[in-house]
Protein backbone atom coordinates (compact mmCIF):
# COMPACT_ATOMS: atom_id res chain seq x y z
CA UNK A 1 0.00 0.00 0.00
CA UNK A 2 1.67 3.21 -1.18
CA UNK A 3 1.03 5.76 1.54
CA UNK A 4 3.14 8.81 2.30
CA UNK A 5 3.27 10.09 5.85
CA UNK A 6 6.58 11.81 6.49
CA UNK A 7 5.39 14.95 8.22
CA UNK A 8 4.98 18.32 6.57
CA UNK A 9 7.94 18.94 4.34
CA UNK A 10 9.39 21.96 2.64
CA UNK A 11 8.95 22.27 -1.08
CA UNK A 12 12.07 21.86 -3.25
CA UNK A 13 13.82 25.10 -4.27
CA UNK A 14 12.20 26.91 -7.17
CA UNK A 15 8.83 25.20 -6.76
CA UNK A 16 5.87 27.63 -6.51
CA UNK A 17 4.04 28.04 -3.21
CA UNK A 18 1.75 25.07 -2.63
CA UNK A 19 -0.91 26.61 -0.38
CA UNK A 20 -3.64 28.68 -1.97
CA UNK A 21 -7.28 29.50 -1.49
CA UNK A 22 -9.72 28.06 -4.00
CA UNK A 23 -11.59 30.86 -5.71
CA UNK A 24 -13.93 30.59 -8.68
CA UNK A 25 -11.65 29.93 -11.65
CA UNK A 26 -12.53 30.69 -15.26
CA UNK A 27 -12.86 27.42 -17.24
CA UNK A 28 -11.61 29.31 -20.32
CA UNK A 29 -8.70 30.99 -18.55
CA UNK A 30 -5.95 29.07 -20.33
CA UNK A 31 -7.15 29.84 -23.85
CA UNK A 32 -6.59 33.59 -23.84
CA UNK A 33 -9.88 34.30 -25.65
CA UNK A 34 -11.48 37.64 -24.80
CA UNK A 35 -14.59 37.27 -22.64
CA UNK A 36 -17.19 39.27 -24.54
CA UNK A 37 -20.95 39.00 -24.39
CA UNK A 38 -22.15 36.50 -26.93
CA UNK A 39 -18.64 35.07 -27.23
CA UNK A 40 -20.01 31.68 -28.29
CA UNK A 41 -18.74 30.04 -25.15
CA UNK A 42 -21.87 28.74 -23.42
CA UNK A 43 -25.44 27.78 -24.25
CA UNK A 44 -28.00 26.39 -21.79
CA UNK A 45 -31.39 24.67 -22.10
CA UNK A 46 -33.70 23.34 -19.39
CA UNK A 47 -37.22 21.93 -19.40
CA UNK A 48 -39.59 21.38 -16.49
CA UNK A 49 -42.94 21.86 -18.25
CA UNK A 50 -43.42 19.12 -20.86
CA UNK A 51 -46.20 18.49 -23.39
CA UNK A 52 -49.24 16.39 -22.31
CA UNK A 53 -48.48 12.74 -21.66
CA UNK A 54 -45.07 13.39 -20.07
CA UNK A 55 -44.62 14.00 -16.34
CA UNK A 56 -43.15 17.41 -15.56
CA UNK A 57 -39.86 17.79 -13.69
CA UNK A 58 -39.14 20.02 -10.70
CA UNK A 59 -35.49 21.06 -10.58
CA UNK A 60 -34.05 21.28 -14.08
CA UNK A 61 -34.06 25.09 -14.14
CA UNK A 62 -32.13 25.18 -10.86
CA UNK A 63 -29.77 22.50 -12.21
CA UNK A 64 -29.04 24.44 -15.40
CA UNK A 65 -28.96 27.64 -13.37
CA UNK A 66 -26.06 26.29 -11.34
CA UNK A 67 -24.05 25.91 -14.54
CA UNK A 68 -25.28 29.21 -16.01
CA UNK A 69 -24.66 31.29 -12.89
CA UNK A 70 -21.13 29.99 -12.51
CA UNK A 71 -19.93 30.66 -16.05
CA UNK A 72 -21.67 34.04 -16.35
CA UNK A 73 -19.20 35.37 -13.75
CA UNK A 74 -16.72 35.37 -16.63
CA UNK A 75 -18.76 35.41 -19.85
CA UNK A 76 -22.48 35.83 -20.42
CA UNK A 77 -23.82 32.71 -22.16
CA UNK A 78 -25.29 33.15 -25.63
CA UNK A 79 -28.68 31.86 -24.50
CA UNK A 80 -30.69 30.05 -21.86
CA UNK A 81 -33.86 28.56 -23.33
CA UNK A 82 -36.46 27.14 -20.94
CA UNK A 83 -39.64 25.04 -21.24
CA UNK A 84 -41.58 25.95 -24.41
CA UNK A 85 -38.54 27.75 -25.79
CA UNK A 86 -36.59 24.49 -25.99
CA UNK A 87 -37.49 23.11 -29.42
CA UNK A 88 -35.98 20.55 -31.79
CA UNK A 89 -34.44 23.14 -34.14
CA UNK A 90 -31.82 23.86 -31.45
CA UNK A 91 -30.33 20.38 -31.91
CA UNK A 92 -30.79 19.67 -35.64
CA UNK A 93 -28.02 20.34 -38.16
CA UNK A 94 -29.93 22.93 -40.19
CA UNK A 95 -30.37 25.47 -37.38
CA UNK A 96 -28.01 24.38 -34.57
CA UNK A 97 -25.80 27.45 -35.21
CA UNK A 98 -28.63 29.87 -36.00
CA UNK A 99 -27.32 33.36 -36.73
CA UNK A 100 -23.95 32.24 -35.39
CA UNK A 101 -25.36 32.61 -31.87
CA UNK A 102 -28.20 30.21 -31.06
CA UNK A 103 -28.37 26.42 -31.01
CA UNK A 104 -26.45 23.43 -29.68
CA UNK A 105 -23.56 23.90 -32.11
CA UNK A 106 -23.23 27.65 -31.57
CA UNK A 107 -21.23 27.48 -28.32
CA UNK A 108 -18.15 25.67 -27.08
CA UNK A 109 -19.87 24.19 -23.99
CA UNK A 110 -23.57 23.33 -24.12
CA UNK A 111 -25.70 22.23 -21.13
CA UNK A 112 -29.12 20.56 -21.32
CA UNK A 113 -31.23 19.53 -18.31
CA UNK A 114 -34.47 17.61 -18.77
CA UNK A 115 -35.88 14.18 -19.56
CA UNK A 116 -33.97 11.64 -21.64
CA UNK A 117 -34.08 8.01 -22.65
CA UNK A 118 -32.34 5.57 -25.00
CA UNK A 119 -34.04 3.15 -27.36
CA UNK A 120 -33.04 -0.41 -28.22
CA UNK A 121 -30.91 0.81 -31.13
CA UNK A 122 -28.72 3.00 -28.93
CA UNK A 123 -30.38 6.25 -30.05
CA UNK A 124 -30.73 8.91 -27.34
CA UNK A 125 -34.05 10.78 -27.27
CA UNK A 126 -35.06 13.98 -25.47
CA UNK A 127 -38.62 15.33 -25.29
CA UNK A 128 -38.78 19.04 -26.02
CA UNK A 129 -40.80 21.76 -24.32
CA UNK A 130 -43.08 22.06 -27.34
CA UNK A 131 -43.63 21.08 -30.96
CA UNK A 132 -41.61 22.51 -33.84
CA UNK A 133 -41.89 21.29 -37.41
CA UNK A 134 -44.30 18.59 -36.29
CA UNK A 135 -41.90 17.07 -33.73
CA UNK A 136 -41.71 17.39 -29.95
CA UNK A 137 -38.54 15.28 -29.67
CA UNK A 138 -34.84 15.56 -30.52
CA UNK A 139 -32.56 12.55 -30.98
CA UNK A 140 -28.87 11.82 -31.27
CA UNK A 141 -29.58 10.36 -34.73
CA UNK A 142 -30.63 13.80 -35.98
CA UNK A 143 -27.74 15.74 -34.41
CA UNK A 144 -24.53 16.77 -36.17
CA UNK A 145 -22.52 18.67 -33.58
CA UNK A 146 -18.94 19.93 -33.58
CA UNK A 147 -18.63 20.96 -37.22
CA UNK A 148 -19.27 24.54 -36.12
CA UNK A 149 -18.45 25.50 -32.51
CA UNK A 150 -19.51 22.85 -29.97
CA UNK A 151 -16.75 20.93 -28.18
CA UNK A 152 -18.31 19.88 -24.84
CA UNK A 153 -21.85 18.56 -24.32
CA UNK A 154 -23.47 18.16 -20.90
CA UNK A 155 -26.67 16.11 -20.86
CA UNK A 156 -28.07 16.26 -17.34
CA UNK A 157 -30.71 13.69 -18.24
CA UNK A 158 -31.35 10.00 -17.76
CA UNK A 159 -29.61 7.48 -20.03
CA UNK A 160 -27.79 10.05 -22.16
CA UNK A 161 -24.41 8.29 -22.23
CA UNK A 162 -24.96 4.56 -21.87
CA UNK A 163 -22.38 1.81 -21.63
CA UNK A 164 -24.40 -1.23 -20.52
CA UNK A 165 -26.78 -3.54 -22.40
CA UNK A 166 -24.71 -3.52 -25.57
CA UNK A 167 -24.49 0.27 -25.74
CA UNK A 168 -21.45 2.52 -25.98
CA UNK A 169 -20.80 6.22 -26.54
CA UNK A 170 -19.59 5.31 -30.02
CA UNK A 171 -22.85 3.56 -30.87
CA UNK A 172 -24.92 6.54 -29.73
CA UNK A 173 -22.79 9.53 -30.63
CA UNK A 174 -20.40 8.61 -33.46
CA UNK A 175 -22.57 9.92 -36.30
CA UNK A 176 -23.48 13.05 -34.33
CA UNK A 177 -19.87 13.85 -33.41
CA UNK A 178 -18.14 16.12 -35.91
CA UNK A 179 -15.49 17.64 -33.64
CA UNK A 180 -16.57 17.16 -30.01
CA UNK A 181 -13.89 16.79 -27.35
CA UNK A 182 -16.00 15.48 -24.43
CA UNK A 183 -19.57 14.45 -23.58
CA UNK A 184 -21.01 14.12 -20.06
CA UNK A 185 -24.15 12.22 -19.13
CA UNK A 186 -25.57 9.17 -17.37
CA UNK A 187 -25.52 5.42 -17.88
CA UNK A 188 -28.54 5.10 -15.57
CA UNK A 189 -31.76 6.88 -14.74
CA UNK A 190 -30.83 9.99 -12.75
CA UNK A 191 -32.32 11.86 -9.79
CA UNK A 192 -34.32 15.04 -10.35
CA UNK A 193 -31.99 17.41 -8.47
CA UNK A 194 -31.18 21.13 -8.55
CA UNK A 195 -27.48 20.59 -7.88
CA UNK A 196 -25.65 18.96 -10.81
CA UNK A 197 -24.48 22.18 -12.47
CA UNK A 198 -23.37 23.92 -9.28
CA UNK A 199 -21.75 20.82 -7.79
CA UNK A 200 -19.81 20.22 -11.02
CA UNK A 201 -17.95 23.50 -10.69
CA UNK A 202 -17.50 23.08 -6.92
CA UNK A 203 -15.76 19.77 -7.59
CA UNK A 204 -13.81 21.14 -10.55
CA UNK A 205 -12.39 23.99 -8.49
CA UNK A 206 -11.31 21.58 -5.76
CA UNK A 207 -9.85 18.67 -7.76
CA UNK A 208 -7.15 20.45 -9.73
CA UNK A 209 -9.46 21.23 -12.67
CA UNK A 210 -10.40 17.84 -14.10
CA UNK A 211 -13.75 17.75 -15.88
CA UNK A 212 -14.57 14.04 -15.85
CA UNK A 213 -13.78 13.57 -12.17
CA UNK A 214 -15.83 16.67 -11.30
CA UNK A 215 -18.87 15.34 -13.19
CA UNK A 216 -18.72 11.90 -11.60
CA UNK A 217 -18.09 13.20 -8.08
CA UNK A 218 -20.87 15.79 -8.33
CA UNK A 219 -23.32 12.98 -9.03
CA UNK A 220 -22.06 11.01 -6.00
CA UNK A 221 -22.90 13.94 -3.72
CA UNK A 222 -26.48 13.87 -5.04
CA UNK A 223 -27.25 10.14 -4.89
CA UNK A 224 -25.15 6.99 -4.48
CA UNK A 225 -27.37 4.81 -6.66
CA UNK A 226 -27.01 6.41 -10.09
CA UNK A 227 -24.23 5.94 -12.64
CA UNK A 228 -22.69 9.12 -14.13
CA UNK A 229 -20.50 8.79 -17.22
CA UNK A 230 -18.10 10.82 -19.37
CA UNK A 231 -16.33 10.25 -22.70
CA UNK A 232 -13.44 11.95 -24.50
CA UNK A 233 -12.21 11.72 -28.10
CA UNK A 234 -8.79 12.00 -29.72
CA UNK A 235 -6.65 11.09 -32.69
CA UNK A 236 -4.97 8.28 -30.74
CA UNK A 237 -5.81 6.12 -27.77
CA UNK A 238 -3.30 8.03 -25.65
CA UNK A 239 -4.80 11.40 -26.61
CA UNK A 240 -8.35 10.30 -25.82
CA UNK A 241 -7.30 8.83 -22.47
CA UNK A 242 -5.26 11.89 -21.52
CA UNK A 243 -8.21 14.13 -22.35
CA UNK A 244 -10.60 11.96 -20.34
CA UNK A 245 -8.47 11.92 -17.19
CA UNK A 246 -6.87 15.36 -17.33
CA UNK A 247 -8.77 17.89 -19.47
CA UNK A 248 -9.98 20.73 -17.30
CA UNK A 249 -10.10 23.79 -19.55
CA UNK A 250 -12.63 24.50 -22.29
CA UNK A 251 -10.75 24.54 -25.60
CA UNK A 252 -12.12 25.69 -28.94
CA UNK A 253 -10.07 23.25 -31.06
CA UNK A 254 -11.97 20.35 -32.61
CA UNK A 255 -10.92 16.83 -31.64
CA UNK A 256 -10.52 13.82 -33.89
CA UNK A 257 -12.94 10.98 -33.20
CA UNK A 258 -10.57 8.22 -34.29
CA UNK A 259 -10.44 7.06 -30.69
CA UNK A 260 -12.96 7.26 -27.84
CA UNK A 261 -12.37 6.56 -24.16
CA UNK A 262 -15.00 6.66 -21.44
CA UNK A 263 -15.39 6.22 -17.70
CA UNK A 264 -18.26 5.81 -15.27
CA UNK A 265 -19.11 5.06 -11.65
CA UNK A 266 -21.39 2.13 -11.01
CA UNK A 267 -24.12 2.33 -8.38
CA UNK A 268 -22.71 1.79 -4.90
CA UNK A 269 -23.17 -1.74 -3.54
CA UNK A 270 -23.75 -2.32 0.16
CA UNK A 271 -21.42 -4.76 1.90
CA UNK A 272 -23.36 -4.86 5.16
CA UNK A 273 -27.00 -5.37 5.98
CA UNK A 274 -28.93 -2.15 6.51
CA UNK A 275 -30.55 -1.57 9.89
CA UNK A 276 -34.07 -0.48 8.97
CA UNK A 277 -36.03 -0.63 12.22
CA UNK A 278 -37.14 2.80 13.42
CA UNK A 279 -35.53 4.14 16.61
CA UNK A 280 -37.69 4.21 19.71
CA UNK A 281 -36.58 7.69 20.76
CA UNK A 282 -34.80 9.71 18.09
CA UNK A 283 -32.04 12.07 19.17
CA UNK A 284 -30.75 15.11 17.33
CA UNK A 285 -26.98 15.31 16.82
CA UNK A 286 -24.92 18.47 17.09
CA UNK A 287 -21.62 18.29 15.23
CA UNK A 288 -18.46 20.15 16.17
CA UNK A 289 -17.77 23.08 13.81
CA UNK A 290 -15.32 22.22 11.04
CA UNK A 291 -13.48 25.50 10.67
CA UNK A 292 -9.74 25.11 10.25
CA UNK A 293 -7.25 27.73 11.40
CA UNK A 294 -3.89 28.06 9.62
CA UNK A 295 -2.27 26.12 12.47
CA UNK A 296 -4.82 23.31 12.10
CA UNK A 297 -4.27 23.23 8.35
CA UNK A 298 -0.55 22.88 8.98
CA UNK A 299 -1.16 19.99 11.36
CA UNK A 300 -3.43 18.32 8.82
CA UNK A 301 -0.78 18.71 6.12
CA UNK A 302 1.84 17.18 8.39
CA UNK A 303 -0.44 14.27 9.20
CA UNK A 304 -0.60 13.29 5.53
CA UNK A 305 2.97 14.19 4.55
CA UNK A 306 1.94 17.17 2.43
CA UNK A 307 4.83 19.42 1.42
CA UNK A 308 4.29 23.11 2.09
CA UNK A 309 5.88 25.88 0.08
CA UNK A 310 5.60 29.22 1.87
CA UNK A 311 2.93 30.24 4.37
CA UNK A 312 -0.61 29.06 4.90
CA UNK A 313 -3.69 31.07 3.87
CA UNK A 314 -5.40 32.98 6.65
CA UNK A 315 -8.88 32.10 5.39
CA UNK A 316 -10.65 29.64 3.14
CA UNK A 317 -11.69 30.65 -0.36
CA UNK A 318 -15.29 30.22 -1.56
CA UNK A 319 -14.38 26.71 -2.74
CA UNK A 320 -11.92 25.96 0.06
CA UNK A 321 -8.14 25.66 0.10
CA UNK A 322 -5.49 23.40 -1.45
CA UNK A 323 -2.13 22.44 0.02
CA UNK A 324 0.78 20.65 -1.64
CA UNK A 325 -0.20 21.21 -5.26
CA UNK A 326 2.69 20.66 -7.71
CA UNK A 327 5.09 19.75 -4.90
CA UNK A 328 5.86 16.18 -5.90
CA UNK A 329 4.00 14.68 -2.94
CA UNK A 330 0.48 14.30 -1.58
CA UNK A 331 -2.07 17.00 -2.39
CA UNK A 332 -4.65 18.06 0.20
CA UNK A 333 -7.79 20.03 -0.59
CA UNK A 334 -10.39 21.15 1.93
CA UNK A 335 -13.68 22.30 0.43
CA UNK A 336 -16.11 24.92 1.71
CA UNK A 337 -17.88 22.27 3.83
CA UNK A 338 -14.68 21.10 5.49
CA UNK A 339 -14.43 17.87 3.45
CA UNK A 340 -10.79 16.81 3.14
CA UNK A 341 -9.50 15.08 -0.01
CA UNK A 342 -5.94 13.75 -0.01
CA UNK A 343 -4.48 12.63 -3.33
CA UNK A 344 -1.42 10.41 -2.95
CA UNK A 345 -1.02 9.23 -6.54
CA UNK A 346 -2.71 9.03 -9.90
CA UNK A 347 -4.47 5.74 -10.60
CA UNK A 348 -2.33 3.07 -12.23
CA UNK A 349 -3.22 3.06 -15.92
CA UNK A 350 -1.41 -0.16 -16.84
CA UNK A 351 -4.63 -2.15 -17.08
CA UNK A 352 -3.87 -4.50 -14.20
CA UNK A 353 -6.87 -6.28 -12.72
CA UNK A 354 -8.38 -4.57 -9.71
CA UNK A 355 -8.15 -6.25 -6.31
CA UNK A 356 -11.17 -8.23 -5.19
CA UNK A 357 -13.76 -6.40 -3.10
CA UNK A 358 -12.58 -8.22 0.02
CA UNK A 359 -8.94 -7.28 -0.64
CA UNK A 360 -9.93 -3.67 -1.39
CA UNK A 361 -11.77 -3.46 1.94
CA UNK A 362 -8.71 -4.84 3.74
CA UNK A 363 -6.41 -2.27 2.09
CA UNK A 364 -8.87 0.52 2.86
CA UNK A 365 -9.16 -0.54 6.50
CA UNK A 366 -5.36 -0.41 6.78
CA UNK A 367 -5.44 3.16 5.45
CA UNK A 368 -8.15 4.16 7.93
CA UNK A 369 -6.05 2.77 10.77
CA UNK A 370 -2.78 4.26 9.49
CA UNK A 371 -4.20 7.78 9.48
CA UNK A 372 -6.40 7.42 12.55
CA UNK A 373 -9.56 8.31 10.66
CA UNK A 374 -11.75 6.41 13.12
CA UNK A 375 -10.08 7.78 16.25
CA UNK A 376 -12.79 10.38 16.93
CA UNK A 377 -15.74 9.08 14.92
CA UNK A 378 -17.44 5.71 14.57
CA UNK A 379 -16.96 4.23 11.09
CA UNK A 380 -18.23 1.05 9.48
CA UNK A 381 -17.24 -0.44 6.11
CA UNK A 382 -20.51 0.07 4.27
CA UNK A 383 -20.30 0.25 0.46
CA UNK A 384 -18.07 -0.53 -2.50
CA UNK A 385 -18.17 1.44 -5.73
CA UNK A 386 -16.12 0.92 -8.89
CA UNK A 387 -14.86 3.37 -11.46
CA UNK A 388 -14.76 1.59 -14.80
CA UNK A 389 -13.20 2.63 -18.07
CA UNK A 390 -13.25 1.36 -21.63
CA UNK A 391 -12.95 2.65 -25.16
CA UNK A 392 -11.79 2.02 -28.67
CA UNK A 393 -12.66 2.81 -32.25
CA UNK A 394 -15.82 2.24 -34.29
CA UNK A 395 -14.21 -1.00 -35.45
CA UNK A 396 -13.15 -2.40 -32.07
CA UNK A 397 -14.03 -1.62 -28.45
CA UNK A 398 -12.01 -2.85 -25.47
CA UNK A 399 -13.71 -4.67 -22.61
CA UNK A 400 -14.43 -2.55 -19.51
CA UNK A 401 -11.85 -2.64 -16.75
CA UNK A 402 -11.89 -1.33 -13.19
CA UNK A 403 -9.69 1.75 -12.86
CA UNK A 404 -10.32 2.23 -9.15
CA UNK A 405 -12.28 0.56 -6.37
CA UNK A 406 -13.76 2.96 -3.84
CA UNK A 407 -14.47 1.60 -0.37
CA UNK A 408 -16.93 3.73 1.61
CA UNK A 409 -16.84 3.83 5.41
CA UNK A 410 -20.02 5.42 6.71
CA UNK A 411 -20.03 7.43 9.93
CA UNK A 412 -22.34 6.16 12.66
CA UNK A 413 -24.09 8.50 15.08
CA UNK A 414 -25.64 6.76 18.07
CA UNK A 415 -25.34 3.53 16.08
CA UNK A 416 -27.11 4.95 13.00
CA UNK A 417 -25.48 5.95 9.68
CA UNK A 418 -25.25 9.44 8.24
CA UNK A 419 -27.43 9.17 5.12
CA UNK A 420 -26.67 12.48 3.36
CA UNK A 421 -24.71 11.66 0.17
CA UNK A 422 -21.11 12.84 0.22
CA UNK A 423 -21.09 13.66 3.95
CA UNK A 424 -20.47 11.60 7.07
CA UNK A 425 -18.20 9.15 5.28
CA UNK A 426 -14.61 8.23 4.43
CA UNK A 427 -13.90 7.04 0.88
CA UNK A 428 -10.68 5.21 0.10
CA UNK A 429 -9.74 4.77 -3.57
CA UNK A 430 -7.54 1.83 -4.57
CA UNK A 431 -6.14 1.26 -8.06
CA UNK A 432 -5.30 -1.94 -9.91
CA UNK A 433 -1.89 -2.13 -8.27
CA UNK A 434 -3.42 -2.09 -4.80
CA UNK A 435 -2.21 1.47 -4.17
CA UNK A 436 -4.30 3.89 -2.14
CA UNK A 437 -4.60 6.82 -4.53
CA UNK A 438 -7.08 9.07 -2.71
CA UNK A 439 -8.76 9.41 0.67
CA UNK A 440 -11.83 11.61 1.10
CA UNK A 441 -12.70 12.36 4.72
CA UNK A 442 -16.17 13.89 5.02
CA UNK A 443 -16.76 12.98 8.66
CA UNK A 444 -17.77 15.37 11.41
CA UNK A 445 -17.02 14.86 15.08
CA UNK A 446 -20.19 14.66 17.19
CA UNK A 447 -20.32 17.32 19.88
CA UNK A 448 -23.48 16.14 21.65
CA UNK A 449 -26.77 14.30 21.30
CA UNK A 450 -29.99 15.90 22.48
CA UNK A 451 -33.63 14.91 22.67
CA UNK A 452 -35.58 15.39 19.47
CA UNK A 453 -38.49 17.74 18.89
CA UNK A 454 -41.36 17.47 21.40
CA UNK A 455 -44.24 15.23 20.41
CA UNK A 456 -47.35 16.99 19.17
CA UNK A 457 -50.28 17.05 21.62
CA UNK A 458 -53.08 14.60 20.79
CA UNK A 459 -55.82 15.89 18.53
CA UNK A 460 -59.45 15.53 19.52
CA UNK A 461 -60.44 14.94 15.90
CA UNK A 462 -57.70 12.59 14.76
CA UNK A 463 -55.58 10.29 16.93
CA UNK A 464 -51.82 10.64 16.55
CA UNK A 465 -50.18 7.49 15.24
CA UNK A 466 -46.44 7.35 14.98
CA UNK A 467 -45.03 5.26 12.10
CA UNK A 468 -43.76 1.83 13.03
CA UNK A 469 -42.07 0.88 9.73
CA UNK A 470 -39.98 2.56 7.05
CA UNK A 471 -42.84 2.38 4.55
CA UNK A 472 -45.21 4.11 6.99
CA UNK A 473 -42.64 6.81 7.71
CA UNK A 474 -42.21 7.53 4.00
CA UNK A 475 -45.84 7.23 2.94
CA UNK A 476 -46.74 10.90 3.41
CA UNK A 477 -43.66 11.96 1.43
CA UNK A 478 -44.50 9.53 -1.36
CA UNK A 479 -48.12 10.70 -1.57
CA UNK A 480 -46.97 14.33 -1.66
CA UNK A 481 -44.55 13.49 -4.50
CA UNK A 482 -47.29 11.73 -6.49
CA UNK A 483 -49.69 14.65 -6.03
CA UNK A 484 -47.04 17.05 -7.27
CA UNK A 485 -46.16 14.89 -10.27
CA UNK A 486 -49.85 14.41 -11.11
CA UNK A 487 -50.54 18.14 -11.08
CA UNK A 488 -49.44 18.36 -14.71
CA UNK A 489 -52.31 16.09 -15.73
CA UNK A 490 -50.59 12.70 -15.87
CA UNK A 491 -50.66 10.22 -12.98
CA UNK A 492 -47.50 8.05 -12.80
CA UNK A 493 -48.35 4.44 -13.63
CA UNK A 494 -45.51 2.92 -11.62
CA UNK A 495 -43.25 3.78 -8.71
CA UNK A 496 -40.49 1.38 -7.74
CA UNK A 497 -37.93 1.42 -4.97
CA UNK A 498 -34.32 1.67 -6.15
CA UNK A 499 -32.54 -1.37 -4.68
CA UNK A 500 -30.25 -0.79 -1.72
CA UNK A 501 -31.35 2.84 -1.35
CA UNK A 502 -33.41 2.70 1.87
CA UNK A 503 -31.68 3.86 5.04
CA UNK A 504 -32.59 4.95 8.56
CA UNK A 505 -30.09 7.37 10.03
CA UNK A 506 -29.07 11.00 10.23
CA UNK A 507 -29.44 13.73 7.63
CA UNK A 508 -26.61 16.23 8.02
CA UNK A 509 -27.55 19.91 7.56
CA UNK A 510 -24.95 22.46 8.57
CA UNK A 511 -23.81 21.50 12.07
CA UNK A 512 -26.97 19.50 12.87
CA UNK A 513 -27.91 15.87 12.29
CA UNK A 514 -31.61 15.04 12.17
CA UNK A 515 -32.95 11.46 12.43
CA UNK A 516 -34.69 10.49 9.21
CA UNK A 517 -35.68 7.78 6.76
CA UNK A 518 -34.33 8.08 3.22
CA UNK A 519 -35.17 6.19 0.03
CA UNK A 520 -34.70 6.73 -3.71
CA UNK A 521 -37.60 5.79 -5.97
CA UNK A 522 -37.92 5.60 -9.75
CA UNK A 523 -41.12 6.94 -11.27
CA UNK A 524 -42.68 6.18 -14.65
CA UNK A 525 -42.99 9.50 -16.52
CA UNK A 526 -44.75 8.33 -19.69
CA UNK A 527 -43.52 7.87 -23.27
CA UNK A 528 -40.82 5.45 -22.13
CA UNK A 529 -39.31 8.00 -19.74
CA UNK A 530 -38.49 7.66 -16.05
CA UNK A 531 -36.95 9.80 -13.31
CA UNK A 532 -35.66 9.19 -9.81
CA UNK A 533 -36.67 11.09 -6.69
CA UNK A 534 -35.33 11.10 -3.15
CA UNK A 535 -37.85 10.65 -0.33
CA UNK A 536 -36.68 11.83 3.07
CA UNK A 537 -38.89 11.92 6.17
CA UNK A 538 -37.76 13.21 9.59
CA UNK A 539 -38.27 11.03 12.64
CA UNK A 540 -39.39 12.39 16.00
Amino acid sequence: MALLKDGAGTAPPGVPAAARTLTSADPFAATGIAADRGANRYGVCSIEDFPPGITDLSYTHEDAGGFYNYVKQFTAPNFWYTDGGVLSWIYGEQYDDWQGTYGFDACVAEYHSGHGTMDGNGVFWMPMGGTWGGSAWASSADMRLGNEVARYLFFSTCLSLRIGDGNSPIRTWDAANLGLRMIFGFESTSVDSPNYGAYFFNKWNGNGHKFSKAWLDASWDIDHHQAPSAVACGATQAEAQDRLWNEGTFWTTAASKNWWWWTWYDAARSIREARLELPGAAQTARFAPRRLSPAQLGELAGHYGVRLGGGLPEAMGPHGVVLGADQGGPRLSVDHRGVREITFAEADGSGRDAPSAAEAVRIAQDAVETFGLADRVDLVADKVRHQYHAGGTPEEIAEPRVRETHVVFTQLVDGRPVVTPGLGEVRVSIDGGGTVTTIVDATREVDRLTAGAPAAPPSAREPVREPSTVDEALDARLQRLLRRLSAGGRVPAEVREVPDSTAVGYALRGDDGTPCVRRTVEVDCGEGLAKRYVLEAPLR
